[in-house]
């Protein structure tokens, strides 16, 4: 671990907090637990008043999303302040005005900022990292789409170029920017934080400890705030080509009815545009006219759910309908007719207003696909393919819409007729990726190869599901498969969640469970031997941080020992939530530190 820097003390508030009697759940529903929770602008005030009673903090985001993660009883009567209680804090958000603005403090390049910043404040740094080179520096309650709103206002005048931090989570209105560091979440570009940050500040509880170098930012990112919590972040700002573009395709079945044949073609066909590159502040790839930043995968299956549940969906129903509406049977060339099961969701920036100039321009992600269709594999609907430019009420709407594939996917996971047991719902969240270096240099047939490698396990485990299905439905079990996720060189984490339905005092419900999660340790275990065998592949925990079972088993030992190392730095007041392998680990690394 590096030495941290030189802390500072600013002088606490009291009169900037609120104490709340809301009833926080994490998004499985269950209650968070801390006996008091207060919300403020002050995360570092009051982290250091309930370090100083003697409470444990464990902050709580817009959404917090540690599933499954505590495990004491959380709703005992409380007792006053200081006597050992769970405190939660959660950042005071930034609210925007009618039109959307947000308020946002402008710095000049040699000009000094409040430090820190309050939890609800932006402030943008122009020049700070030389001529248009800018920062800006976010509280932890500010979420990615206010901070790109703040820059929208900034650079309104340029029509060249639209500025951004890179940070395209399907929760860029609700995540708020200290959660988004804490969990190490990410969204289809696939950066993290800690590849955009210049500095991120932390309170251990006591002071405030500013990390500015990627080594420390990348330590504690993903820790759960189990090291402190986020005050304040400094961001760089990158400048992107400024039309938005997005294209929904229909893939159809193939000879084997193999769906990751189709989609390892795919990723390997666009790799140029999707090489994303930070360069000289500018977000660039290898497609001279713009990039891809997202490619995930939509099945069938998924969006009947949602168009057809019973739970609530609202707008996403209408939408959901008319993707199927495109995927529905239809002839193709006269002679072969095929539904689509599956499509793929692209999204990026052009330097085209018009479809015209994708069309014309032959090394555009949509000019490869269709020449690849019409001259090698006949497997995408041509005359099925949404197109979305310059749209914003269009990408809100696929953007709810994908977002609402987890939510649906939840609710039905909770659902519990009468009659029936406790559902039980399991959901994969591993992160595969290519090494990017060796990428560059492989052929496309090749890299082709490396995803179908990637995509075959997954296959496998739903084959596994599939033949479940059936014996399930025997016993009166339904079983519903929802899939969705990222696809992309950078990051390949595809969510299959299975969900069972069962009567009560079954013991075949039972059996099905242990079969459900065998299937789902061994495509883990297939994941990760396929990484030591291939050096090329990489296999990661996924979205929830580096504190889950998941990413404990595929970790590299020297790994996991550097991260409870870091844990071990840090006060037991902040890991409250800490259990399992890692609360062992921890205990160890404590006890070589005495």
């Amino acid at each position: 671990m590096p030495t941290p820097p030189a802390a500072f003390q600013p002088q606490a508030d009291p009169q900037r907090s609120t104490r709340l009697d809301d009833v926080f759940k994490d998004n499985s529903g269950k209650v968070i637990p801390a006996r008091w929770v207060i919300r403020t602008d002050d995360v570092h005030g009051e982290a250091t008043r309930a370090f100083a009673r003697g409470d444990a903090v464990l902050m709580i985001g817009a959404q917090t999303s540690a599933t499954s993660n505590f495990d004491v009883e959380y709703r005992q009567p409380a007792h006053p302040l200081g006597q050992g209680n769970v405190v939660g804090i959660q950042p005071l958000g930034l609210a925007a005005d009618a039109d959307g603005s947000v308020a946002t403090i402008d710095v000049p390049a040699t000009g000094d900022l409040p430090a820190p910043l309050r939890t609800d404040q932006i402030a943008l740094r122009r020049d700070s990292e030389g001529p248009d080179r800018h920062t800006l520096c976010m509280g932890a309650g500010v979420t990615f789409a206010q901070a790109n709103q703040a820059l929208a206002q900034g650079f309104a005048d340029d029509r060249q170029f639209e500025y951004v931090v890179p940070i395209d989570l399907t929760t860029v209105d609700v995540a708020q920017a200290g959660g988004v560091y804490a969990t190490g979440a990410q969204g289809p570009n696939r950066f993290r934080i800690s590849d955009l940050a210049r500095a991120v500040t932390l309170t251990d509880g006591q002071q405030l400890v500013r990390l500015t170098s990627q080594e420390a930012i990348q330590a504690h990112q993903g820790l759960w705030g189990m090291t402190g919590a986020v005050v304040d972040l400094e961001m760089r700002v990158f400048r992107r080509p400024r039309h938005r573009f997005g294209f929904f395709i229909p893939l159809t079945h193939n000879a084997g009815g193999n769906w990751i044949e189709q989609v390892a073609a795919v990723l390997a066909l666009l790799r140029d545009a999707t090489e994303l590159r930070l360069e000289e502040g500018e977000l660039r790839s290898g497609w001279a006219n713009g990039l891809l930043d997202g490619a995930e995968v939509v099945a069938r299956e998924t969006l009947e759910i949602v168009a057809f549940t019973q739970l609530p969906s609202g707008a996403n129903r209408l939408t959901a309908q008319k993707i199927l509406a495109l995927m529905q049977e239809r002839q193709r060339s006269g002679t072969t007719r095929s539904r689509s099961d599956f499509g793929i969701y692209m999204t990026g920036n052009s330097r085209f207003s018009e479809l015209e100039g994708f069309l014309e321009d032959e090394s555009s992600p949509l000019a490869k696909l269709l020449e690849y269709a019409d001259h090698s594999e006949r497997f995408l609907h041509a005359e099925g393919i949404k197109t979305i430019i310059d749209d914003p009420r269009a990408f809100e709407e696929m953007r709810l819409l994908r977002e609402s594939f987890a939510d649906i996917s939840r609710q039905h996971a909770k659902y519990r007729a009468p009659g029936q047991a406790k559902p039980f719902s399991e959901s994969t969240d591993i992160n595969c990726f290519i090494d990017p270096a060796a990428a560059r240099q492989m052929d496309v047939d090749t890299l082709r190869e490396q995803f179908r490698m990637i995509l075959q396990p997954y296959y496998s485990y739903e084959m596994r599901i599939r033949d479940l299905t059936e014996v399930a439905a025997a016993s009166g079990i339904s079983l519903t498969m929802t899939r969705y996720g990222h696809l992309n060189p950078r990051s390949t984490n595809l969510h299959t969640r299975v969900t069972l339905h069962g009567p009560e005092d079954s013991l075949q419900f039972l059996v099905c469970q242990q079969v459900v999660q065998r299937a789902r340790d061994n495509l883990l275990h297939v994941l990760k031997d396929l990484s030591l065998r291939h050096p090329t592949l990489r296999v990661e925990g996924g979205e929830k941080g580096k504190m889950t079972a998941e990413a404990y088993e595929l970790m590299s030992e020297d790994q996991r020992l550097a991260v409870a190392a870091t844990l071990a730095l840090a006060s037991p007041q902040w890991q409250p939530h800490l259990k399992g392998q890692w609360a062992l680990a921890v205990k160890a690394a404590r006890q070589q530190l005495v």
